[in-house]
């Protein structure tokens, strides 16, 4: 029996032509096949062997995938569809195999089985994987041995793997529940040797492997050149010389993303839950896995690119002491900063921690408790504020237009993220919420709430031209849709209003904050004037170096447009409040008219030119009722909005209505 593990593209058809790897192209990152090498060390120990074809990052052709599956002639195909978005991808190389081999098993795991229903009805595919795939998928080659065709399923024996979505005979979908998980001694750190031989044999180059480490001003350009500002900025503080004289030493070498931990403590409600609670992984390993992808690979940063990193403390300060160990500097990510204290920080920066990225999502605190993220504004401004004193450099993920959010949220958040701009020697330009909309994932509170109010349809076909949607190369602004109790024109003024708004609030912080004239002077010229004259310099410069695909009249409009921005940006040191926001939101207003009239003939009924009827309109506004009248953050949480409509939807009573229902609570 040969089995064969395959990486499925993320995006579009069109989108996924170009090979992730040996490109050359700045922010191309190829992907880690990981759950591809987790289940590959559990077939071994359990006696089986597995070829891996690494598509997502090779991105061949049809003609040369089809050559390459001959070639191997699989009686299984195990296909990892990582995200939501490696729909159109799947279904592509689905028809394609069942053509090519009819009895062939195709199996598919990843975060797209929270579409199971989709994927089943819809593709080629056989079965789902639901949760952590080494304990089904090997329970799933025992059951192949005895059943090598796809066409003589026995759904009896099948119905007692956990962790599996199939059509049964009855033509029902049929949920086995999630997936039993490895213990937290089984789980392992990836053989990228494995990755090295499958490039050679399917149309790359071994040395490819090595494009998975990318260079360290690539993978933390921000966290390096955060840390060298501020060092120059006070060279007597210690706290920034090692860390600048390490990058120094080691520009030339590469971050390595590893994991230390699986699952994640919290349940936001904009977040799939594909695995169950939180299992940390060995420091022993930890260390030999360091020492390895060091010495191969020219490692000279560790990225800990855990869902939720340092949520064990003795775990935490573990991996800290191994770091120390093996004398490497390291950046954590997806940090709660609930999770950890100044005390801990402290430890963690003596042990070489250079960086720390946090999900902060939003500045708002009812925002906060839409999403549950169980934790307060002035938590996040004193861990921040706790890093800047350490010398830890930081990054923080937001997310706009959640359930609940209006002007007044957006107003607060604006605020508070100038005030941590400001904290962290930032200059006013604040993040752009363009790429930052709340996309409903399917499998998460937020996709379910969709769902009920309407803007997310329930049938087969509507679901699976949301998944085509998603999968689209186009502005996360356009995929938006708005589940929000304002229009469309005034969801699209939140971009401006934290363009413009940010930069009004920074600037009355500069004043606040500063009694000499000369440090006001200093820090409107510094972080104020001379970003907006860069910014301007940089935006005619690119202009004019791609004027030819311009006419005339366009190239002026687009310089003037250019130019007014400057300007306008300069009068927020001077110009009252009320004005500066009329100013952005007419102006905003325009540039609505001229999206909504160019993006027409790309209308979609899921992007943010959906209509919006009544009953869609009721639905949002009794849910907003539900959240502002609420008095506990807890019954502020979107999860709780949704539990309480389902008491008013039928239960379900088949086996595939309590599925699709399983499928859609998570784990």
């Amino acid at each position: 029996m040969k089995t064969l593990l395959c990486s499925v593209p993320n995006g579009s058809l069109a989108g996924t032509k170009k090979r992730l790897l040996a490109t050359g192209t700045p922010g191309v990152k190829p992907v880690r096949p990981l759950g591809i090498l987790r289940i590959m060390d559990w077939m071994e120990k359990n006696g089986y062997k597995a070829e891996m074809y690494d598509i997502n990052n090779l991105r061949p052709s049809d003609e040369e995938l089809e050559k390459n599956f001959k070639k191997i002639q699989p009686n299984v195909v195990g296909l990892s569809a990582v995200l939501s978005h490696c729909y159109p991808n799947t279904k592509r190389i689905t028809k394609m195999l069942r053509k090519l081999f009819p009895d062939v098993w195709i199996i598919v795991g990843g975060h797209l089985t929270s579409s199971s229903n989709v994927v089943l009805r819809k593709t080629e595919a056989d079965i789902c994987v639901l949760g952590d795939g080494e304990i089904p998928f090997v329970k799933l080659l025992d059951h192949f041995k005895l059943y090598p065709s796809h066409r003589q399923p026995n759904y009896k024996e099948l119905s007692q793997i956990k962790g599996l979505a199939f059509i049964d005979e009855k033509n029902e979908l049929k949920i086995t529940d999630w997936a039993d998980q490895l213990p937290s001694t089984e789980l392992q750190y990836p053989d990228y040797e494995k990755v090295k031989d499958s490039l050679v044999k399917y149309g790359g180059k071994g040395e490819w492997v090595n494009d998975l480490f990318q260079p360290i001003m690539d993978a933390m350009g921000d966290e390096v050149i955060n840390i060298s500002r501020w060092h120059k900025q006070d060279k007597s503080k210690k706290i920034y010389k090692d860390s600048v004289e390490y990058f120094e030493k080691n520009m030339d070498k590469k971050v390595a993303e590893v994991e230390t931990a699986r699952g994640c403590v919290a349940k936001c409600t904009f977040c799939q839950r594909y695995v169950k609670g939180y299992r940390t992984y060995s420091p022993r390993d930890l260390e030999t896995h360091i020492r390895e992808v060091k010495e191969k690979y020219n490692v000279g940063v560790i990225r800990i690119f855990d869902e939720n990193s340092l949520s064990n403390r003795r775990q935490a300060y573990d991996v800290a002491r191994v770091m120390k160990k093996c004398n490497i500097k390291w950046h954590a990510d997806g940090v709660r900063v609930s999770s950890v204290t100044y005390e801990d920080l402290k430890f963690y920066k003596e042990h070489n921690l250079v960086a720390i990225s946090f999900g902060v999502e939003s500045g708002s605190q009812k925002m906060l408790d839409v999403m549950e993220k169980k934790f307060t504004k002035q938590k996040v401004y004193d861990t921040l504020a706790d890093c800047k004193k350490l010398g830890l450099s930081t990054r923080m993920g937001f997310i706009v237009g959640m359930p609940g959010e209006n002007e007044e949220t957006i107003m607060e958040t604006t605020k508070f993220m100038a005030s941590i701009y400001y904290l962290l020697d930032w200059d006013w330009n604040l993040f752009n919420p363009e790429s930052n909309w709340a996309i409903a994932m399917p499998g998460t509170p937020l996709y379910e709430y969709s769902e009920q109010i309407g803007v997310i349809g329930k049938t087969l076909d509507d679901q699976e031209d949301y998944l085509i949607r998603l999968s689209e190369e186009k502005s996360t602004f356009l995929n938006y849709l708005n589940k929000t109790n304002s229009s469309s024109s005034e969801v699209y003024s939140w971009n401006s209003i934290f363009y413009y708004m940010g930069r009004y609030e920074y600037k009355n912080i500069i004043f606040k904050k500063n009694k000499s004239i000369k440090n006001i002077i200093s820090l409107i010229y510094n972080r104020c004037l001379k970003n907006e004259f860069n910014l301007l310099v940089q935006a005619l410069t690119n202009l004019y170096k791609i004027k030819s695909n311009y006419k005339l009249p366009k190239l002026l409009l687009v310089g003037l447009n250019h130019i007014f921005n400057f300007f306008f940006c300069v009068s927020i040191l001077f110009l009252p409040k009320k004005f500066l926001l009329f100013i952005a939101k007419k102006y905003s207003n325009i540039k609505f008219y001229i999206l909504e009239k160019k993006t027409r003939s790309q209308r979609h009924k899921y992007n943010l030119f959906q209509e919006r009827n009544e009953d869609l309109i009721k639905n949002i506004k009794t849910s907003e009722e539900k959240i502002n009248k609420a008095d506990r953050q807890i019954d502020r949480s979107l999860r709780k909005i949704v539990m309480s409509n389902r008491k008013n939807l039928q239960p379900p009573v088949t086996d595939e209505q309590k599925g699709l229902e399983t499928l859609s609570t998570g784990q």
